[in-house]
């Protein structure tokens, strides 16, 4: 059995090897994580120290060059290192760069001959680059900006493929460096986004572990507990964020990036995406198909968050659930475009929908689940009052969507993958569609 750890020992777990109760052997990686002022001084070293070429690519946007990837190439540079540098464009005024195969694909065809890819940023830059390195079998080494998401230590991608939010694996960085006092000074948004993001634990983790119950997949302990020891230094007193509070700040970047070891543990990002990220990846596709701009990811994560929190207590609430025949297929006209590859998704589930039904009209199996589940989940009362404490994103109209907007994305969020949620348990128990308009219209 691995022993409980403190806070100051899960930071440590970083390039170890440990055999858990789960049953696996797990070696975690990033191997190096370095979070120290002056952290560009000391990138040359660390990049040396994971691998032996000295060809590097920065891959950054103009605004994470001005904050630290000009500063990074001179020290590089001068460190001995042979520095491309290669700028994402924004796709259009106004707006940030964005994760999908076609700005990796004319990104790719830009880069030469390289033995180390840096992203320098947050989610976009990371995921871009990691997707170019796994393709091209090459090792990275992430420089984060911003407490802003938590997959800078993870080895999937959140790509958008064909127009459709897709989730792909690839490998986590071989180290991590942050500058305190730049993740101190980042958009207040972008830290809430991140704090929106590792809020969702609690709710993500309860699916993953709903999965287990009701179709013996795989689950572990350590991983859904990884952050438990540190939560406390920012979710105890949220508008220490607001303010940048370096412990608090610290705390919140240490839990994303454990969060992105536990679905490394994993092998999954079930850990960490559940029913609330299907809410935030059904905004964006929304905004695909007509155009328009959607928020930050972790920002409609913590939305999402409390829809699917107030969600589950609606569903645990049943104690002998009539359930329904699972809804056969996606909505079409909805998803436009976009339909034939989110019918491929839900596809891949429908079976697993009719198996969790029939097991769970065990009566003994379903108070089982709700005895499991219920002390988990945090209220959406409590999740509200951290997010608006911290100056986070917490109703519709802060994420850019109208309620009637956010409706639609909680109503077809369970079509988008194939992995199982609240949203589908939800809808065989008969608790979704009918409660979807008055939880929108009470928790956002």
């Amino acid at each position: 059995m691995t022993p409980a750890m403190s806070a100051e020992n899960e930071r440590s777990i970083f390039g170890r090897t440990f055999f858990c109760e789960c049953g696996k052997t797990h070696t975690v990686q990033p191997r190096e994580v370095l979070y120290a002022r002056g952290a560009a001084e000391q990138f040359p070293a660390l990049c040396a120290r994971a691998v032996s070429g000295r060809r590097v690519t920065l891959l950054m946007d103009e605004r994470t060059r001005a904050v630290a990837g000009r500063e990074l190439g001179r020290s590089l540079a001068g460190g001995g290192w042979q520095v491309s540098e290669i700028l994402v464009p924004d796709p259009s005024r106004g707006h940030s760069p964005i994760c999908d195969d076609l700005t990796k694909d004319a990104l790719s065809a830009r880069i030469g001959e390289t033995d180390l890819f840096v992203p320098v940023g947050g989610g976009v830059m990371t995921d871009l680059a990691r997707w170019i390195a796994e393709d091209r079998a090459l090792p990275f080494v992430s420089f984060a900006t911003a407490a802003s998401m938590n997959g800078y230590a993870s080895a999937s991608i959140a790509g958008t493929v064909r127009g459709v939010k897709s989730l792909l694996y690839a490998r986590p960085p071989l180290a991590i460096a942050a500058d305190p006092a730049i993740i101190e000074r980042a958009p207040l948004e972008l830290t809430a986004s991140g704090l929106g993001d590792v809020l969702a634990k609690p709710v993500s983790t309860a699916d993953w572990r709903l999965n287990e119950l009701v179709f013996g997949d795989y689950y572990c302990a350590r991983s859904a507990g990884l952050i438990a020891e540190i939560e406390p230094l920012y979710a105890d007193h949220p508008e220490q964020i607001r303010a940048r509070e370096p412990k608090a700040m610290q705390g919140l970047f240490d839990a994303l990036l454990l969060t992105g070891v536990s679905m490394s543990m994993a092998g999954t990002s079930a850990p960490c995406s559940g029913g609330e990220h299907m809410v935030s990846h059904s905004l964006d596709m929304m905004a695909s198909l007509d155009g328009t701009e959607h928020d930050l990811h972790g920002r409609q994560v913590g939305v999402g968050t409390l829809l699917a929190s107030e969600l589950y207590r609606r569903v645990l609430a049943v104690e002998s659930p009539l359930f329904r025949a699972p809804p056969p297929e996606i909505d079409r006209p909805f998803w436009g475009r976009l339909a034939d590859g989110v019918a491929a998704e839900y596809g891949g589930k429908v079976g697993r929908l009719r198996e969790a039904a029939q097991t769970l009209r065990q009566k003994e199996r379903w108070n089982l689940l709700r005895e499991t589940l219920t002390p988990m989940l945090r209220t959406p009362e409590n999740l509200r009052e951290c997010l608006s404490r911290a100056g986070a994103a917490y109703k519709a109209e802060q994420i850019k969507s109208a309620k009637q907007r956010l409706l639609q994305a909680f109503l077809h969020g369970h079509e988008i993958r194939s992995r199982f949620t609240i949203l589908d348990l939800a809808r065989l128990v008969g608790v979704m569609p009918e409660a979807a308009g008055e939880i929108v219209e009470e928790w956002s």
